[in-house]
């Protein structure tokens, strides 16, 4: 049923702590970068490759992240990391009590969410808005 009702397009809704603050489509990693409070921590400088930082409750130490990631500890980024790949969504770095939230398999789905609790973030899937309703911000280089 969801494939029928699919307009072609997919999108990833980021919500924290239930407002909306990104949403990105899965195929272009084209975003829309909402003006909230939250917007200042938010970082889409790597999306043409599909990483996406976003904020979090519980993710404040960074130290395992900037051991593998330079731009996260070069860019001081503190946050949730998110990875846009094959048309599906993942969170690659949080932290919670018991890191459920990475080990969620990577989702296309509106049936099957991102769920992060201890960080007040989902990730809900779209595949109903026409691609036409969706416009991205320009990514500033």
């Amino acid at each position: 049923m969801e494939n029928q009702n699919r307009t072609g397009a997919v999108f990833a809704q980021v919500t924290y702590r239930d407002e909306l603050v990104l949403m990105i489509d899965l195929e272009s990693n084209e975003y829309k970068l909402y003006d909230t409070i939250y917007k200042d921590q938010i970082n889409v400088g790597l999306a043409s490759s599909g990483v996406f930082y976003v904020p979090g409750t519980s993710t404040t130490d960074m130290a395992d992240l900037y051991a593998v990631d330079s731009y996260a500890r070069d860019n001081g980024i503190v946050g949730v990391k998110l990875l846009v790949s094959n048309g599906k969504i993942q969170v690659l770095y949080q932290e919670s009590p018991k890191d459920i939230c990475q080990l969620q398999r990577p989702t296309s789905s509106s049936l099957e969410p991102l769920v992060c609790l201890p960080n007040e973030l989902v990730v809900s899937i779209q595949t109903d808005i026409p691609s036409d309703e969706f416009i991205p911000d320009s990514v500033l280089e």
